[in-house]
């Protein structure tokens, strides 16, 4: 028996002039021309390796760098855009004082002169005013314990209080300073302190050695 299977060709007729049918063998590849396509293979990739790789490192082809292509023109302007970026940080560090603005939307303009604060409300003290003239303080009105706080206002500026009492004498309209010949400038100052409009002269002690305060109907410490 054959090792392939019967087929037309088998079947051959016993009359038939026909002799000497034969099926051909096919040739195998010879191993020595695959091993000649292996080799030629690895050998163009190596050189595409080498090609790739090596030659752009020994500037033997490739494209240029774009240093190199650019030419002396991007290098000046490379070299120039550090310089103007200092320039640039200057310019925009130094802060920009914009005028504040007022209710009225205008800007408010600063005087470099320093304002000056106001002087306290204070009395302005007579040329020749004597504190150590004796003052007595005598209560003309109904509340108790006036003449006690006006002395203690008065003492505490640097009066010499001589007394405190009640006035025996007829009813005033108004709180009332009197003084002796020579007190005036003392009695101006005890009225500004007091706030006590109505300063009168007596004669030399018809009320008192010194300046007298009476506090009429009205007044407030």
């Amino acid at each position: 028996m054959t090792k392939y299977p019967q087929d037309e060709f088998d079947q051959v007729p016993e009359t038939s002039d026909r002799q000497g049918v034969h099926r051909a063998t096919l040739a195998a590849p010879k191993a020595g021309g695959l091993g000649l396509i292996i080799l030629a293979a690895g050998l163009a990739l190596a050189v595409g390796v080498l090609s790739f790789f090596v030659l752009p490192l020994l500037g033997a082809g490739g494209p240029a760098s774009p240093a190199v292509s650019a030419g002396p023109a991007a290098a000046a302007a490379t070299s120039a855009a550090p310089e103007a970026e200092p320039a640039a940080q200057s310019a925009s560090a130094e802060p920009v004082e914009e005028p504040a603005e007022t209710d009225a939307g205008k800007p408010e303009t600063k005087s470099a002169e320093p304002t000056e604060a106001a002087a306290p409300d204070t009395p302005e003290v007579p040329a020749g005013a004597d504190k150590s003239d004796p003052v007595l303080v005598l209560n003309g009105t109904a509340v108790a314990g006036l003449g006690s706080d006006v002395s203690a206002t008065v003492s505490a500026n640097g009066w010499q209080v001589a007394g405190v009492d009640n006035w025996t004498g007829s009813t005033l309209a108004s709180s009332v300073i009197f003084y002796n010949p020579g007190q005036q400038a003392n009695a101006e100052e005890l009225s500004a302190l007091l706030n006590i409009g109505d300063v009168r002269q007596t004669g030399p002690g018809e009320i008192s050695d010194g300046l007298t305060v009476v506090l009429g109907p009205g007044f407030q410490s």
